[in-house]
């Protein structure tokens, strides 16, 4: 199964939340209080995100965190590429090490371009598209053919 870890999903509910209150400093514990996530958790996501430069830190009394860039410009993509590192599914999707299954393998383009297309759908994906409701009919799903993947660009 494919999956987040905790601490990237965590990641992108504090950012939803900071996304909530644009131009808002906010302390981590009432980041911590707010979102449910543990403070030391909190705090440790904060540092590293502002590390990241996706968030503003400001010291003092008024301090807290905040967005370093407008929610609309702050892609899912990028945060989740910020903890998690590069978005790809299987191991030859993202890099060119030998595998020892290469001279076989028919399926390595297609998971290259099932990767990008994903990473691309991703990165397409605002914080401020993210908070907004999801209007989709629960029974919707959506097929893709492969031939209108993007192609894959080593």
């Amino acid at each position: 199964m494919l999956r987040l870890s905790k601490l990237t999903d965590y990641a992108v509910v504090i950012m939803a939340y900071l996304s909530q209150h644009p131009g808002l400093a906010i302390n981590a514990k009432n980041i911590a209080e707010h979102t449910g996530i543990s403070l030391p958790t909190t705090s440790k996501l904060l540092k590293r995100l502002s590390h990241e430069g996706l968030l503003q830190a400001n010291r003092g009394v008024k301090g807290g965190y905040q967005l370093a860039y407008p929610a609309t410009d702050i892609s899912l993509g990028t945060v989740i590429q910020t903890l998690e590192g590069q978005i790809a599914l299987t191991e030859c999707s993202h890099t060119t090490l030998a595998c020892s299954l290469e001279k076989q393998c028919t399926i390595r383009d297609n998971w290259r371009r099932i990767s990008a297309f994903i990473q691309a759908t991703l990165m397409h994906i605002s914080l401020a598209d993210l908070i907004q409701p999801v209007r989709l009919n629960p029974l919707e799903t959506i097929k893709i053919p492969l031939h209108l993947l993007p192609e894959n660009n080593p």
